[in-house]
């Protein structure tokens, strides 16, 4: 997002997978312990007249000698932060008719496309996909409330805010030395709550920074955990679902029907072989 302020976020989903397939290889630690990280792309149910829960699940499984013992859960439904000047743009089911065509502008939208401006994020930026009078965000709500299974958000944001770039891009972008925004999670209850005390219908970056409670107002949780915290938070049992079977009800129609809404799997297995 840091070097192209208009990606779509199905594009910044893919990103993080093709990263995270690099370290598929099983890994053995100094204490024996064994783990392996696999990643499973489908592709949503969006523009097949599906609403999304998740676009993102993960799973990790404790084993022991091989033998399963526990299965946690999380599924994170992605959105990105907007430049103040991007009005809504995300992919719509008429790309998906069209295919490559899309690809074939016409003159007026190359020359939209290639026109000289800056997008700028601030903290006034709002992730505009996300808007409490659309179907998914009840959809989401209702799932949780049949299910007990928790759904959080994954923000996309550039390393820090403020940040612009102008376009056409004339030298490259430095990377800072350290990215003090970047990915951020946010249960979705605590989402709710704030956009209901903040009489709003799509949040912005200073809506999750200012109104949220803690953790989520302290450094360097402010505006959700850091995606590595969230995992941490994760595998150590202090958030996410435990599922109870094998395959759980409250997760079939998600993970194990090829006709359920979410995009992607990420599974981190961790077997205690040493004993």
């Amino acid at each position: 997002m840091s070097k192209i302020p208009t990606v779509h976020e199905t594009w910044l989903d893919l990103t993080m997978i093709e990263t995270l397939s690099e370290y598929a290889v099983p890994v053995k630690l100094p204490s024996e312990w064994l783990v392996r990280v696999d990643t499973h792309y489908l592709g949503g149910g969006r523009h097949l007249g599906e609403w999304e829960i998740a676009d993102i699940g993960i799973l990790v499984m404790f084993r022991r000698q091989g033998h399963l013992e526990r299965t946690k859960v999380a599924l994170l439904q992605s959105k990105r932060l907007y430049p103040v000047e991007q009005g809504f743009s995300e992919d719509e089911a008429v790309d998906y008719r069209i295919g490559f065509g899309r690809l074939l502008l016409d003159l007026p939208q190359h020359l939209a496309a290639v026109a000289d401006r800056e997008l700028s994020f601030t903290v006034e930026s709002e992730y505009k996909a996300l808007d409490s009078h659309e179907p998914q965000y009840k959809a989401i709500k209702d799932y949780e409330k049949k299910h007990g299974v928790p759904v959080y958000y994954l923000f996309y944001n550039p390393w820090m805010i403020p940040w612009s770039v102008v376009v056409p891009i004339r030298n490259s972008i430095p990377q800072p030395l350290q990215c003090d925004v970047g990915c951020r999670v946010v249960p979705s209850a605590e989402l709710r709550k704030v956009l209901s005390a903040a009489k709003e219908r799509t949040p912005s970056y200073e809506t999750l920074a200012d109104g949220m409670d803690t953790p989520f107002n302290v450094i360097p949780h402010v505006a959700g955990w850091r995606l590595e915290d969230f995992v941490d938070e994760l595998v150590t049992c202090k958030t996410g679902y435990i599922a109870k079977d094998s395959p759980d009800a409250g997760l079939e129609t998600v993970f194990y029907r090829r006709q359920g809404p979410i995009a992607a799997a990420i599974a981190i297995t961790i077997d205690a072989v040493g004993g």
